[in-house]
């Protein structure tokens, strides 16, 4: 008998790119061509996050398991996936980088 190294996880790892009951697109950037064409484009939440090689993988790059409603489960890569809510983030403008910014000043009176 061979043991399965398989980690699967359904509560929030920190380090992860994605928490569990987040809503997620599945997006057309997928890195080998793999996803199932009726995912594309839908909307669904993540249930859990599965690590095939737990030594390498954990926590940052594993394997998101995502719900569909009406079509079903399926595992995507984090490069395949879009949260709503990064769409919605305003642009920073520029001169607004905190690494190069110049310190402000306050008095305190």
């Amino acid at each position: 008998m061979t043991l399965d190294p398989s980690l699967i996880v359904s509560t929030d790892v920190d380090g992860a790119p994605v928490r569990i009951g987040e809503h997620v697109t599945v997006v057309s950037t997928s890195s080998d061509g793999t996803i199932s064409p009726g995912f594309l484009g839908r909307t669904g939440t993540v249930v859990a996050l599965v690590y095939d090689d737990p030594s390498r993988q954990y926590p940052a790059d594993p394997l998101i398991q995502v719900r569909v409603e009406g079509l079903g489960e399926d595992l995507f890569f984090p490069d395949e996936l879009e949260a709503p809510w990064v769409r919605q983030r305003v642009p920073r403008q520029r001169g607004e980088d905190r690494e190069h910014a110049e310190p402000r000043l306050h008095r305190v009176q």
